[in-house]
C-alpha cells in the first residue's frame, strides 16, 4: 500500500510538473487571450543601425516583461528575408509576427497574400499623418489599405572632403556639380569615383531623373525609363566618367568609398547610415569628412529615397491581444526616435526632428532637408522593384561602357517587359 502510494505521488508530481511546464508557454499564435506572448521580428538592419535595433528591443523587453510581451529579434540579410519570408509563412513556429522592410517591396510581397492590414493602427497608436514626413507615411499605404507603419526616411546625400573643398565652392546643382569636379581633378585626385559597377549610381541617376520631372513609369505603369530625359541623366553620368575624366573607369563595389576615404575623391555618394562608419556621430568627433544635400536639378528639389516600414504577417498575428502587442512595441520604436536617428537614420516622427538632441546631431541634418521632400518611386505598382533593379543594371551597363546609356536604357527596359510577361502568364 504504501509503495503503491508513493507510485501515485510521484504520478501526480509528475503531471503538476507537466502541468506548471506546458500551461506557461508563450502565446505564439491563436486566438489565445492568456499567456506571455513572445513576438518575432524579422529584419535586416545590420552595423549601428543594427546593433541600435537590438538594444531598443531589449530595453522593451525590460520595460514590458510585466505586461508578458516579449520581442525576439532575428537579423536575416535582406535578400535572404524575403525569400524566406516565403517559405516560411506556413510554419508558424518559425514564421515572424513583424516584419520590418522597404516601403519598396510591400506591393509586391502584398501578391503572396502575406500581410494583416493596420487600419486600425492610427487610432489605437493615437497619431495622425501630420505627425509624420509625408513619404514614410504614405509609404505604408497600398490601395487605400495600411499595410506598412513607417519608421524613418533615407536618402542618398553628398560626402565630401573637408581638406579637398572648402564649404562654399559645394555644388548645389548638377551643373555646377560637373564644373567642381572637374576642377578638382588632379594631382591623382578625383572629383568623384562614379561606381560602374551595380551599386550607388543607380540611387543618384534616379535622383536625377525624378529631381527633373521624371518617372519610371507613366500613369498606366508603362515603363518610360528609356526616354530622351531617361537618357540625358545617364549621357550626363557616363561623360563625367568617359569625356570629362573625373573619376576612375571600370570602379568596382566599394571603390568608390575606397578612394574617398583614402583622400583621392572630393566627394562620395550613400544613405545616412555610413555617418557612423565615418565617426561622424563620436563624441569630440574631428572627421575630415562633412555632409550636404544631393545636387539638384529644377529647384523643386525631389529626391528618391527609400523607408522602412514595420508590416504584420497575417498568419502568426491572429488575435486582437497579438495584434495589440505589436502596436505597442511599434509604438515604443517610435519613441526612441532618437536613439534610431543615433543609428544614422531619418526617423519618420517629425518631433524629434525639432528636439535640441536631434539638431546635435549635425551630419544627419542634410538628409533630414532631403527627406522633407522625398519621393519612394511609384511603389503601388507591384513590379516596381523589379524595374528598379533592372535600370540599375543599365545604368552600370552604361558605365562600363558595356552599352551606351540609350541602349543600356532600351535593353533594360526591354528585360523588364518580357519579365512582366512572364509573371503574368
Amino acid at each position: 500500500m504504501k509503495k503503491m502510494i508513493k507510485i501515485m505521488g510521484l504520478l501526480l508530481c509528475g503531471l503538476l510538473s507537466l502541468s506548471v511546464l506546458f500551461g506557461c508557454q508563450p502565446t505564439n499564435g491563436g486566438d489565445d487571450d492568456t499567456g506571455f506572448i513572445v513576438l518575432r521580428f524579422w529584419n535586416g538592419f545590420t552595423g549601428t543601425d543594427g546593433e541600435t535595433m537590438d538594444r531598443i528591443v531589449e530595453h522593451f523587453n525590460e520595460e514590458y516583461e510585466e505586461q508578458e510581451i516579449k520581442v525576439v529579434a532575428d537579423k536575416i540579410p535582406w535578400d535572404t528575408l524575403f525569400t524566406k519570408l516565403t517559405t516560411t509563412s506556413s510554419n508558424l513556429g518559425s514564421a515572424p509576427h513583424i516584419v520590418a522592410m522597404s516601403a519598396s517591396r510591400i506591393a509586391g510581397m502584398n501578391l503572396r497574400k502575406i500581410f494583416l492590414p493596420m487600419d486600425d493602427i492610427e487610432e489605437y497608436l493615437g497619431v495622425t499623418e501630420d505627425e509624420y514626413l509625408e513619404p514614410a507615411w504614405n509609404g505604408g499605404i497600398l490601395n487605400g489599405t495600411r499595410l506598412g507603419f513607417p519608421i524613418d526616411v533615407h536618402p542618398t546625400a553628398m560626402y565630401y572632403n573637408k581638406n579637398l573643398i572648402s564649404e562654399d565652392e559645394l555644388p548645389t546643382t548638377w551643373e555646377r556639380f560637373k564644373t567642381v569636379c572637374k576642377g578638382k581633378t588632379k594631382d591623382g585626385v578625383y572629383g568623384w569615383a562614379c561606381p560602374s559597377m551595380y551599386s550607388i549610381t543607380k540611387d543618384v541617376f534616379i535622383t536625377m531623373l525624378y529631381s527633373a520631372g521624371g518617372t519610371l513609369f507613366d500613369a498606366s505603369h508603362n515603363p518610360i525609363f528609356d526616354n530622351d530625359l531617361a537618357v540625358s541623366k545617364l549621357t550626363y553620368l557616363y561623360d563625367l566618367v568617359h569625356t570629362d575624366k573625373i573619376s576612375p573607369k571600370d570602379v568596382g563595389a566599394g571603390g568608390d568609398y575606397t578612394l574617398f576615404t583614402q583622400g583621392k575623391s572630393v566627394f562620395y555618394f550613400d544613405g545616412p547610415w555610413v555617418i557612423n562608419t565615418f565617426g561622424l556621430l563620436d563624441e569630440n568627433n574631428e572627421s575630415n569628412i562633412g555632409v550636404a544635400p544631393m545636387p539638384e536639378t529644377t529647384g523643386t528639389y525631389k529626391n528618391f529615397a527609400g523607408s522602412h516600414q514595420f508590416t504584420l504577417m497575417k498568419n502568426t498575428v491572429t488575435s486582437p491581444r497579438i495584434k495589440e502587442a505589436c502596436y505597442t512595441f511599434m509604438r515604443y520604436v517610435n519613441e526612441h526616435s532618437l536613439d534610431w536617428a543615433k543609428a544614422g537614420q531619418v526617423p519618420a516622427l517629425k518631433a524629434i526632428h525639432d528636439t535640441d538632441e536631434y539638431k546635435a546631431l549635425e551630419p544627419l541634418q542634410a538628409f533630414t532637408e532631403m527627406a522633407k521632400t522625398s519621393v519612394l518611386g511609384e511603389i503601388e505598382y507591384e513590379y516596381w522593384y523589379e524595374a528598379y533593379n533592372g535600370m540599375g543594371v543599365g545604368v552600370s551597363n552604361a558605365i562600363s561602357a558595356i552599352k551606351s546609356p540609350a541602349n543600356a536604357l532600351k535593353d533594360a527596359v526591354s528585360e523588364f517587359k518580357g519579365f512582366v510577361a512572364d509573371e503574368q502568364v
